[in-house]
């Protein structure tokens, strides 16, 4: 392509081409069509740069996030410390569950999940798994729920935490994650009666030899969980 323009601020200037612009009378080698040059004082480009910066700063897609590492790291401190009240798929139900929308629309931010786990949790040793297990943990429900991992690392600092959307990080929702955490509770055994009354338990009697038992012993199952039933005579 060759252009023909001579620029206004003669070398006190830098340029930047934007092409496929068409400029009227302008001569050029491929269809017409030319570079359009925008000069710019090299005096006004650090300012320039601190604007672009300052904006940049205010996205939240571009706000930190976590390495893989992290993740990683933190899947195996959760198992340890997290997983027998909020289950191994994340799903409770001894603790509240961990994964889906609702749940990280009601953190909010990493920041607000680590404020209230780095000092509360877990039960037995509250707030003693020092800061770095605290944020390996949120980077793994991050990434349980859909966050993808990048080369940031989560860090304990507070404007850093509280600019993560919890919301936009996981809105791809966990790859399988949901299915994996309905499965394991579908196949878990230690199923409150209250949602297996009339039905057979697992491991235990059909439904007919329930309802002669219970009909003769006249006891309610609430009460005999984990004991032997009396045996019509």
């Amino acid at each position: 392509m060759m252009l023909h323009l001579l620029p206004r601020y003669g070398t006190d200037c830098r340029a930047t081409c934007r092409h496929d612009t068409p400029v009227a009378g302008a001569r050029a080698s491929s269809g017409g069509r030319v570079a359009v040059i925008f000069f710019t004082k090299r005096s006004a480009i650090p300012g320039m740069l601190a604007a672009v910066a300052l904006l940049s700063s205010g996205l939240p897609g571009l706000a930190a996030g976590f390495t893989a590492e992290q993740a990683e790291a933190g899947k195996t401190a959760y198992n340890a410390n997290c997983a027998q009240c909020h289950g191994m798929q994340l799903e409770g139900p001894e603790a509240p569950g961990l994964v889906g929308p609702d749940v990280m629309a009601n953190w909010d931010t990493p920041g607000g999940l680590y404020d209230f786990i780095s000092v509360a949790m877990p039960p037995s040793a509250p707030g003693q798994l020092g800061a770095a297990t605290y944020l390996d943990i949120i980077a793994y429900i991050m990434a349980f729920n859909g966050a993808q991992p990048g080369p940031d690392p989560l860090v304990e600092d507070e404007e850093k935490l509280a600019a993560i959307s919890l919301t936009a990080e996981t809105a791809a929702g966990p790859a399988g994650g949901s299915t994996a955490a309905a499965d394991s509770m579908a196949a878990d055994t230690n199923v409150p009666q209250a949602f297996t009354w009339g039905k057979p338990l697992p491991g235990g009697p059909a439904v007919d030899t329930m309802k002669s038992t219970t009909a003769a012993s006249s006891v309610p199952q609430a009460f005999t969980w984990g004991k032997k039933l009396p045996t019509a005579e």
